[in-house]
């Protein structure tokens, strides 16, 4: 099954947030303890908040599929009366949006909480995290779309997920990069080498425009793809 339910999706979310209780709770509560640790000055950084969302969400997303990971687990969760689609909304929501948003309001209370104190402690307040600042909002973006990667990574490694995510992106890259060098070479008609220099680099911008946009819908796609192939294994 392919379709999505809204109503299964809801149910399945709820059976993967208890699923997960345990993980999610200690997670919460280091970020509550390293949220109340933090200097005054640090309570409004949109840089603090990053740093978390980014750290933070890598390490939980690549937990998402570790039920589907073990044997016994694994033939629980793919028997469950859902589809694939559902499956796949489901870890995403939460290791995306729900994770970005969750720790957004946890800092936002604690920005309001360490102005409070501040103005009652030193008799001056600091402004509270603004969230309406554009940075902030791009930040989370990019980490809509790096976290796609550790999600696809979630899916095929059993374990040490990030170390072997973090090699294999490595392994792309360098390979894209020796193909954009011999590409520009081969066919750029100067032999200056600061010319040679200056095509890569326009080369790789435009390449970084395509990156940023076609990125996490392919890592979603094949997510998705390897979700449905450990249906049928």
């Amino acid at each position: 099954m392919n379709n999505l339910n809204v109503r299964r999706l809801w149910q399945l979310i709820k059976i993967d947030l208890s699923t997960n209780r345990k993980l999610i709770s200690m997670t919460a509560i280091l970020l509550i303890i390293f949220f109340a640790l933090l200097p005054f000055h640090f309570s409004e950084s949109i840089g603090t908040y990053l740093f978390v969302l980014y750290v933070g969400g890598f390490i939980v997303t690549s937990h998402a599929f570790n039920d589907l990971h073990d044997p016994k687990k694994g033939y629980y969760y793919l028997t469950l009366p859902c589809s694939n689609l559902e499956k796949f909304l489901s870890k995403w929501l939460m290791t995306s949006i729900g994770y970005a948003l969750s720790v957004l309001l946890i800092y936002y209370v604690f920005s309001i909480l360490s102005m409070l104190l501040n103005k009652l402690v030193f008799g001056y307040s600091q402004p509270p995290l603004n969230l309406m600042q554009t940075t902030l909002w791009i930040g989370i973006g990019k980490y809509f779309i790096l976290q796609s990667i550790v999600l696809l990574g979630a899916i095929f490694f059993k374990r040490h997920v990030l170390i072997k995510t973090a090699l294999s992106l490595s392994a792309f890259f360098i390979a894209i990069g020796l193909t954009v060098i011999v590409a520009t070479w081969m066919f750029y008609p100067l032999n200056i080498a600061t010319s040679l220099i200056g095509a890569i680099m326009t080369t790789l911008k435009g390449g970084y425009f395509i990156f940023w946009i076609l990125l996490a819908p392919f890592c979603w796609y094949i997510t998705y793809v390897r979700l449905c192939e450990s249906e049928i294994r």
